[in-house]
């Protein structure tokens, strides 16, 4: 019983404070006011109407073709230059790519090398046999360790590289549809067709 009190209560408190605020007086002239947005006339207003429509457009343009930084970070993470190649820079995504496969499979060289080598060792009797195959592993084996090192400084900057081409990537791309707007001979806009001579 005690709930339903409360709870009456407040319905009750509620609607009389949007009570209040429902019954202010409202002035249809100052909300009608078209001077307070810099408008002298109807046509100001349509000229403002127009560019508006003409932003949103532009807008609606840039964020169909722009490139997510989300989505070109992860491309790149799974398999550097890949986002390079989505922002249209292939000579760069090219060069990181074939770096780091090439770092990788070098690597992956010197440690299939080194391990076959580490596996006479384990198997060897003698100890100029163990020795000779010992000193065998190691030099692969650091090969490995540093085309790995290697791998991973290159993949650290397909990461950092690309944060830069989509940042230039979308900048350029306002820049052309700024441009492809003011060149256009033909442009179709809310307000009708504008043809330029």
């Amino acid at each position: 019983m005690k709930k339903i009190l409360f709870i009456l209560t407040l319905v009750l408190v509620m609607s009389g404070i949007f009570g209040k605020l429902i019954a202010a007086d409202f002035d249809l002239q100052a909300f009608a006011d078209s001077t307070k947005y810099g408008w002298e006339n109807y046509i100001d207003r349509g000229l403002y109407r127009q560019d508006l429509l003409s932003r949103q457009s532009k807008l609606q343009l840039y964020e169909m073709e722009a490139i997510s930084f989300q989505g070109n970070l992860l491309k790149s993470a799974v398999f550097p230059g890949w986002g390079q190649f989505a922002t249209k820079h292939n000579t760069k995504a090219s060069i990181i790519m074939s770096a780091e496969v090439l770092t990788v499979m070098g690597a992956y060289y010197f440690y299939n090398r080194s391990m076959r080598h580490h596996d006479s060792y384990m198997q060897a009797t003698q100890v100029d046999e163990i020795s000779n195959y010992w000193s065998k592993a190691q030099e692969p084996y650091y090969y490995s360790l540093l085309l790995s090192g290697l791998a991973g400084v290159v993949w650290f900057y397909n990461m950092f590289d690309v944060i830069q081409s989509t940042t230039d990537y979308n900048d350029k791309l306002w820049l052309d549809i700024l441009a492809r707007e003011q060149d256009a001979p033909v442009r179709i806009s809310p307000v009708g067709i504008q043809v330029r001579f």
